[in-house]
């Protein structure tokens, strides 16, 4: 057997006991719509982050990492967009048509850690809305 999947199954074993008690990571992942930083989600934090999507497009953001979700609570809703959950793990912000500017809103993660344990976090995410190029 080839070393590479045995070290690969190895550090998956590593990274989910780190996330038993430890930050989970969100991202946009590859969106040529938008830029969302890497964040880190702790148990019981508020992380900040700045999110720049480009005007009259989606920006998708997957919190994949978090394992099982309940449904989030939106503290503060963006006044120049809709901010939405697709599923347990993606949610995404859209613009409303032919805004540029500044946006923000606030919610709360309610997820599983993979000991079981419920944990939750707030993101206060500032959104700008930049013209197409």
């Amino acid at each position: 057997m080839s070393r590479t999947p045995i070290i690969t199954f190895c550090l998956s074993l590593l990274t989910l006991s780190a996330w038993a008690t430890g930050p989970a990571i969100a991202r946009g992942g590859f969106n040529p719509n938008c830029h969302v930083p890497r964040i880190s989600l702790c148990p019981g934090c508020t992380i900040t982050a700045k999110i720049v999507v480009l005007q009259d497009h989606e920006c998708r953001i997957n919190y994949g990492s978090l394992g099982p979700m309940r449904p989030q609570t939106i503290l503060v809703s963006a006044k120049h967009g809709k901010y939405r959950a697709d599923n347990e793990t993606s949610t995404a912000y859209t613009p409303n048509k032919g805004f540029l500017g500044d946006d923000y809103f606030e919610t709360r993660f309610s997820y599983e850690l993979v000991n079981g344990s419920p944990a939750s976090a707030v993101l206060k995410a500032s959104v700008e809305v930049v013209p197409k190029l």
